[in-house]
């Protein structure tokens, strides 16, 4: 990767997007046809009931509800690999981070088939939404359930948006490669500049932009935390015995990450070969998400022996028998199999050579996958089939229809991920391109006095072209000092040092960003507080306005409206709404060109000309 320039990372990642070969039709229909037998599947399940399933006297909760938390717990690793370790400045990061996004949409939108599967009546589905109505029936926000309904789509929601944003620039890369090998009518061409939104690269875009994506990665972070904290207590806030436990949000939102990291690496491997991004996609890389699987393995193992130290320390005889009879009792396989799964096979990533092999990685990746799943099976089944009274005990075993639908899960799950390596970008482009940048750049100090950004076409402006980011940071430097005040740049990166060179004022998004957020605040205790005065029932003890149950709807209001305002602020102010390139716009900003533009009168174009001499660009057009 040190050795690369711009345009070959640009070639490396933008390669994969040309016309499939015949083994990815191939793959595709095998996966499609999974889908298609598990839709019809369900077909059958809503004509004849939930019968068909293995569902029934004590256990109501089963394969559906394990599918559904183990796909929002795939979901976590992509926000954790893109917002929390971009917070914390992980180089290592960027190579992976585009992929484990799109993992992370399509695994939430997986997961939010199956509470509807798990309904049975899928039409009766819109009684969890919260909206008016003539008969005044709101949801009930004082239930885990309604909880995780808000939690998920407001995961969906911002992650989506922090996907797509990060992708902005490399779209317009796209862009351009396509407007010039295949023209600017050809569809791909179109749906690429559509998705772009007009991006330029301009350094006024580019500081907007940085700011906002760095309060998209801010509120990511906590998003992280709540998603699989509220989807543990849909059991913890239950009375049942090994569900009734304050461990569970940590132990989920660990064994979330977890299964998530492994399914990182499930999909890099055969991703890197298939598409050629071994210069990108480095072995480094490998090792340290098989590092950060050490410490979730680890964490997750203590989980497990506190739950069982908890369940003895205890002395409760109830929760100590359930605990006993998954441990050595018929589901004990399950148990065991994930203690294995989930603790002891990562470990083995602590020998050097097996997280630096790509054989190991991809099997013990695939172990933990299977661990986790069996894990959130074996939790959410046997405390219903184990619970206070012997003469309610129970079993549970799924059918085929069960089985088929899981199936398709993951078939649903891997045929969106597909489409996205020959569609998308695969690794961001501007992240890795930043990097080489970063090289090149040396300290120049700043100018005097603050530079206006906006060009008049009008006047007389010089547009001069290089290859390197450095001569570009000192030609803007050159030209302030001469005393040209208005100019502006373009980049296929975000220069940080161009903007304290330029004295740049601090981006009006952050403003944006706090409104929406106190909005969020205040609308979700007014959304929970309101229509819990409309009927004033008392649910589960507790009294109406019950405000810290509401902190969670706030919590949520709070993070979504922020993120839409964020995003607004954006639009408005990097001016992605009009759809057309700044002008004097050059597609090789996107790809590896640099451009300075400096408005003058007509009469300084030569002593400008000579100002910029020492930066050695490469072009310089005249423009009057």
């Amino acid at each position: 990767m040190a050795d690369l320039g711009y345009g070959e990372i640009n070639d490396d990642v933008l390669r994969a997007l040309k016309k499939p070969a015949l083994p990815f039709f191939l793959v595709a229909a095998a996966l499609a046809g999974v889908v298609g037998l598990a839709a019809l599947s369900l077909m059958y399940q809503t004509q004849a009931g939930m019968g068909v399933t293995g569902l029934n006297r004590p256990v109501g909760w089963a394969v559906y509800i394990t599918n559904f938390v183990f796909w929002v717990g795939i979901a976590h690793s992509g926000t954790l690999i893109s917002a929390i370790l971009y917070l914390m400045r992980a180089d290592w990061r960027d190579a992976v981070s585009r992929s484990a996004e799109a993992m992370t949409i399509f695994a939430v939108l997986t997961a939010g088939l199956f509470p509807l599967i798990h309904l049975g009546r899928l039409w009766a589905a819109y009684y969890i939404v919260p909206y008016p109505s003539q008969r005044q029936i709101w949801p009930n926000f004082v239930s885990p359930l309604v909880w995780d309904v808000l939690a998920v789509t407001t995961y969906l929601t911002v992650s989506s948006i922090f996907w797509f944003v990060g992708m902005i620039p490399d779209l317009a890369a796209a862009r351009d490669l396509h407007q010039e090998q295949l023209g600017p009518r050809h569809w791909r061409t179109r749906l690429y500049r559509a998705l772009s939104l007009g991006w330029s690269g301009t350094g006024s875009q580019w500081h907007h932009y940085g700011r906002s994506y760095l309060f998209f990665a801010a509120f990511a972070t906590p998003l992280v935390v709540s998603v699989h904290s509220v989807v543990s207590w849909d059991f913890a806030m239950s009375l049942l015995p090994g569900w009734h436990s304050a461990i569970f949000p940590p132990y989920f939102v660990a064994g979330a990450i977890h299964s998530g990291l492994a399914m990182v690496i499930t999909l890099l491997i055969p991703m890197r070969r298939y598409l050629r991004l071994e210069r990108l996609i480095e072995m480094r890389h490998f090792e340290m998400l098989a590092k950060t699987i050490i410490l979730t393995a680890t964490i997750v193992g203590y989980a497990y022996a506190v739950e069982a130290f908890i369940a003895w320390y205890g002395e409760d005889p109830i929760e100590w028998q359930n605990h006993l009879w998954r441990a050595f009792g018929p589901p004990a396989w399950m148990y065991w199999l994930c203690v294995v799964c989930n603790v002891f096979v990562p470990w083995l990533f602590l020998f050097k050579k097996m997280r630096t092999s790509l054989v190991p990685l991809f099997v013990i990746s695939l172990l933990i996958n299977l661990g986790m799943w069996f894990e959130r099976l074996m939790i959410i089944y046997t405390s219903q089939a184990h619970d206070f009274l012997p003469h309610n005990f129970g079993g549970y075993a799924p059918t085929w229809v069960e089985l088929m639908i899981t199936a398709g899960s993951f078939g649903f799950f891997f045929l969106f991920f597909l489409g996205f390596t020959k569609t998308l970008p695969t690794v961001p482009l501007s992240e890795l391109k930043e990097k080489v940048a970063d090289e090149e750049i040396k300290p120049v100090g700043s100018c005097d006095s603050r530079v206006r950004e906006r060009i008049a076409t009008h006047r007389p402006s010089i547009l001069a072209l290089f290859s390197n980011a450095g001569r570009l940071v000192e030609a803007a430097k050159l030209s302030c000092d001469g005393g040209f005040q208005v100019m502006e740049s373009f980049s296929p990166v975000k220069i940080e040092a161009l903007d304290h060179v330029l004295k740049k004022r601090k981006s009006p998004v952050r403003l944006f960003t706090l409104a929406g957020a106190v909005s969020g605040l205040v609308g979700g205790f007014w959304l929970a507080g309101g229509t819990a005065l409309v009927n004033r029932l008392i649910v589960g003890g507790k009294p109406p306005l019950s405000w810290v149950p509401f902190c969670v709807v706030a919590f949520e209001g709070t993070i979504l409206l922020g993120c839409l305002a964020n995003l607004l602020g954006l639009a408005l102010f990097s001016r992605l709404f009009r759809f057309k390139t700044a002008p004097y716009y050059d597609p090789r900003f996107s790809r590896d060109r640099f451009g300075l533009l400096v408005s003058c009168k007509a009469g300084e174009v030569d002593r400008l000309k000579e100002l910029l001499a020492p930066a050695l660009p490469e072009e310089i057009h005249v423009h009057k």
